[in-house]
């Protein structure tokens, strides 16, 4: 098992509401993208394992990122912390989706 240093986004005004989770792999490379519908929030904070689809990799502030993004709409963080994956985190990076959930305030994937 590793730990990943991730975010939860809400990113809004920019085609429809969804969750972007941001995971970094390694400290240096763009940051591997996941997404989900906004609606899956309050299931995934109760628990519920919840499946995300594979993005285009982020910049390395999107970890940080909130507020406006030119032409983009906005994020805004949910959630952050490490994320328990079980898996090694090269193989993370090759993941086209994944299921995560929220429980004792640990993300895992």
């Amino acid at each position: 098992m590793c730990e990943l240093p991730f975010t939860i986004s809400l990113h809004e005004g920019f085609g429809d509401s969804h969750l972007d989770l941001f995971l970094d792999i390694d400290g240096i490379s763009r940051l591997i993208t996941f997404g989900t519908v906004a609606s899956n929030w309050p299931l995934l904070q109760n628990g519920t394992s919840i499946p995300f689809q594979r993005k285009k990799d982020h910049r390395r502030d999107y970890l940080d990122l909130e507020g406006e993004i030119e032409g983009k709409g906005r994020l805004r963080i949910l959630f952050r912390g490490s994320a328990k994956a079980y898996s090694i985190p090269e193989n993370v990076s090759g993941w086209t989706e994944l299921t995560a959930s929220i429980k004792d305030g640990t993300l895992t994937l």
